[in-house]
C-alpha cells in the first residue's frame, strides 16, 4: 500500500499494487494476468506489470451508466391471473 495515500508512480507494479491502483482486490490482477488480458514482466520469480499496462487498462474506463433492470419474466401463476383463468 502506498504511504500517505499517495498514488504509486513507478515503471512497473506488483500485482497487488496494480490492483490497488485500480481499486480492486489483488486476485483481480492475477486473473487478468492468467487470462492473458494484461502482460507482465517476470524476472527471477517476481511478477511485475509495466506502467503502460496500467495506463492501457485505465484508458478503457467509462462513466458508469446504470441501465434499468429488465422486468422479471412472469410465472405461470401470474400468466393465469393476467388471462383471467382461476388457479
Amino acid at each position: 500500500m502506498a504511504q500517505d495515500d499517495q498514488p504509486i508512480n513507478r515503471a512497473a507494479y506488483s500485482p497487488a499494487e496494480f490492483a490497488e491502483a485500480c481499486g480492486r482486490h489483488p486476485t483481480w490482477s492475477y486473473r487478468l494476468l492468467y487470462s492473458g488480458k494484461i502482460h507482465a514482466i517476470t524476472q527471477l520469480g517476481r511478477i511485475l506489470i509495466p506502467a503502460s499496462e496500467l495506463q492501457r487498462i485505465l484508458s478503457f474506463a467509462q462513466r458508469y451508466n446504470p441501465k434499468p433492470k429488465p422486468k422479471a419474466k412472469s410465472t405461470r401463476a401470474t400468466e393465469r391471473e393476467e388471462a383471467g383463468t382461476p388457479s
